[in-house]
C-alpha cells in the first residue's frame, strides 16, 4: 500500500488566468507526446488512475447491486448462539448444502460501524429484492420481510446507526439446497446491470483502474487465500467474491474496465505459475475492449518485509544463483519475474497492448537503478513505478508526542513545508533514473499517508488526522502534490491508492469516504476530478 514496513490496510485546479491555463495544457500535451508507445495516454483522459477498495462486507464502496456478492463468509451459529465455530457443509462454490440439527448458516452484508458517518447510514435504505434457487428458509436481521414467494423475498431495510443487513439460512433441503442467492439493493439501473450506478459514476474519467485490492485484498498474497493456480481462481459461479478468500474473477474486473473505459492494471501473485499467467492473459484478451491497454506487474511491493513475497523472492533469487547477496538476489528475482510475466502477456495480447511495470521502493532509488541495470531489464519493461506518498513520517512512534500536540494549522504547515517537498524529491530522483533508461516514471499508488503506524492508541491523533483528511486544505495540498508530480515526471500516470474507503485508525486512503459522499465534502476526490477535468 505504501512505502513503509507496516501496511494497514490536485491536480490542476481551475486555472486563474488564461496564460497559466495555456501553459499547463502545453506541458500536459508535450508530456503525452513524449510517452513511449506502450505507456501513452488516451486522447481524452488525463493520466490519473485509481485503485479500488477490497471486496468486504464493511466496505463503503458498494460496487455491486447484488450486495450478497460482497458478503462475509458463512459462519455457523444457532438461534441462541451468534457464532459457535462449527464447520459448515458447503459445495464447491460456497453454497450451504446441509445443516446439522439446530445449526444456522449466517452471513453479513453492509454491516459494521465503518458504514456510518456522523450517525447516518451510508448505504441505500428501502426495499431489497432477494432472489434464490432451491428450497430452504431464510431469515433476515436488521430488515423485515414485506413480500414472500417461492424463490423471491422483498425485505425492507431502514436501519438505525450501527446496524446493517444480514441473513441466516435456518433450514435447507439437501436434495435441492439454496443457491444463487442475490440481494439486490434499491436502484434505477437498467435490467441486467451488475454494477452500482453510483459506483460507476464515481469512476468516470479515470484512465487506469488498479485491481490489486480485488485480487489480493488485505491478505496481500497470503498463500492460504490468494489463488496462484488457474484451477484455484475465483469463478463467476462462486457464492461471493471476497478479497481475502480468493478475490474477484478476472472476467468481472475486465467487465468493469470496459464499462468505465479505463485501462486495467493487474498485479500477478508472486506464487502464480506460468499457466495461471497465460490463462489470465487469454481471458483478458478475449473480453477486454481492444482499444484498452493492460498494465501488468509482478506481485506487490516485493521489497516490503511485512509481506510473504519479499522472503519468497529472496529465496528464489538465491536458489537461482542470481546473486549471493540476499537483498540483491531479491531485487534481481523481482526484475526477472517481472520480465517473464510481461513477456507472457505480450505473447497473448501483443506488444502494443501491454505496459510491463517494474514497481520499486520509492525511498530507495538505488534499488531502481540496480534492477533496471541488471541483465538489460530496462529494455524488457515499459515503465518504472513508485508510490510517492506524503506524510508517512508523521505516523511513526517517534513523532507521536509531537503530533499529538499539533493544531490542525500546524499539521498542514508540516505537510506543506516538509512532507510534500520530501515526497517530491524522491519522485525527482526516481524520474531521473527512469529517463536515463528511456522509461517513464509512473505511480502505482499514492496520496496522503496520515495513519499511525506504531505506538499505543491515541484518539487525539486519530481526530487530528480525520479532520485534516476532510479539510478543504487537503484538496489544495493534492493540487500542489500532483502539479509537483507532473513537473517531475513530465506528466506521467499517477494512480491514487483508493477510490473509496472509510476513514479511521487503519488509514484515510479513499478519495471518498463513502460512495455517495457529496463532492463538496470530499476534498481529495474534488481535487482529482478538477485535475482530470482540466
Amino acid at each position: 500500500m505504501s512505502d513503509c514496513q507496516f501496511r494497514i490496510h490536485r491536480v490542476f485546479v481551475s486555472t486563474k488566468s488564461s496564460i497559466v491555463g495555456l501553459a499547463r495544457v502545453l506541458i500536459f500535451l508535450s508530456a503525452c507526446a513524449l510517452l513511449p508507445q506502450q505507456a501513452s495516454c488516451s486522447d481524452d483522459r488525463s493520466p490519473i488512475g485509481t485503485g479500488l477498495d477490497g471486496i468486504q462486507y464493511w466496505s463503503t464502496e458498494l460496487p455491486f447491486l447484488d450486495v450478497f456478492k460482497t458478503s462475509s463468509p458463512w459462519f455457523s451459529g444457532t438461534a441462541e448462539v451468534w457464532e459457535n465455530h462449527q464447520p459448515l457443509d458447503l459445495d464447491e462454490h460456497g453454497w450451504v448444502r446441509s445443516l446439522k440439527d439446530g445449526q444456522q448458516a449466517k452471513t453479513l452484508m453492509m454491516f459494521g460501524p465503518p458504514m456510518w458517518v456522523d450517525s447516518v447510514p451510508r448505504f441505500p435504505t428501502g426495499r431489497y429484492v432477494v432472489d434464490y434457487e432451491g428450497e430452504g428458509t431464510i431469515e433476515y436481521y436488521r430488515a423485515h420481510v414485506v413480500e414472500r414467494a417461492p424463490g423471491r423475498d422483498v425485505i425492507k431495510l431502514d436501519p438505525q446507526p450501527g446496524e446493517g443487513l444480514g441473513l441466516s439460512i435456518t433450514s435447507v433441503n439437501p436434495h435441492n439446497y439454496l443457491r444463487n442467492i442475490r440481494v439486490i439493493m434499491p436502484n434505477n439501473a437498467p435490467p441486467g446491470e451488475m454494477f452500482n450506478p453510483v459506483f460507476l459514476e464515481r469512476l468516470h474519467g479515470y484512465k487506469v483502474l488498479r485491481f490489486i485490492a480485488w485480487m489480493f485484498g488485505p491478505s496481500n498474497e497470503d498463500p492460504a487465500f490468494t489463488p496462484h493456480t488457474w484451477s484455484a481462481r475465483p469463478t463467476l459461479e462462486d457464492a461471493r467474491w471476497e478479497s481475502t478468500r480468493r478475490g474477484v474473477p478476472v472476467e468481472i474486473m475486465v467487465q468493469l474496465a470496459n464499462r468505465v473505459g479505463a485501462d486495467p492494471w493487474f498485479s500477478i501473485p508472486h506464487l502464480a505459475d506460468d499457466e495461471f499467467v497465460r490463462r489470465f492473459a487469454e481471458t483478458v484478451r478475449d473480453s477486454l475492449d481492444p482499444k484498452l491497454k493492460v498494465y501488468v506487474e509482478h506481485s506487490n511491493e516485493v521489497w516490503n518485509s511485512s509481506y510473504p513475497q519479499k522472503a519468497y523472492a529472496q529465496e528464489r533469487g538465491l536458489a537461482l544463483g542470481l546473486s549471493t547477496d540476499p537483498d540483491e538476489a531479491r531485487t534481481r528475482y523481482h526484475a526477472w519475474r517481472t520480465r517473464e510475466i510481461g513477456e507472457i502477456f505480450e505473447q497473448v495480447l501483443g506488444r502494443d497492448r501491454v505496459v510491463k511495470v517494474l514497481a520499486m521502493f520509492t525511498e530507495m532509488p538505488d534499488l531502481s537503478e540496480q534492477a533496471l541495470a541488471w541483465d538489460g531489464t530496462a529494455s524488457h519493461v515499459n515503465a518504472l513505478a513508485i508510490a510517492p506518498y506524503f506524510g508517512y513520517e508523521l505516523g511513526l512512534v517517534e513523532h507521536n508526542a509531537r503530533v499529538e500536540r499539533m493544531t490542525l494549522d500546524e499539521l498542514f504547515q508540516e505537510l506543506e513545508t516538509h512532507a510534500l517537498p520530501e515526497a517530491n524529491q524522491f519522485t525527482i530522483q526516481q524520474a531521473k533514473i527512469a529517463r536515463r533508461y528511456g522509461l517513464p516514471c509512473i505511480a502505482y499508488e499514492g496520496g496522503q499517508h496520515l495513519v499511525r503506524l506504531e505506538g499505543q492508541p491515541n484518539e487525539r491523533i486519530e481526530q487530528l488526522f480525520n479532520a485534516a483528511n476532510r479539510d478543504p486544505r487537503m484538496g489544495r495540498l493534492y493540487t500542489r502534490y500532483l502539479e509537483d508530480w507532473s513537473r517531475a515526471t513530465g506528466g506521467q500516470l499517477f494512480v491514487h491508492l483508493m477510490n473509496c474507503g472509510e476513514s479511521g485508525s487503519a488509514g484515510r486512503w479513499g478519495a471518498l469516504e463513502y460512495i455517495d459522499q457529496p463532492r463538496a465534502q470530499a476534498p481529495k476526490y474534488d481535487a482529482l476530478q478538477q485535475f482530470m477535468g482540466n
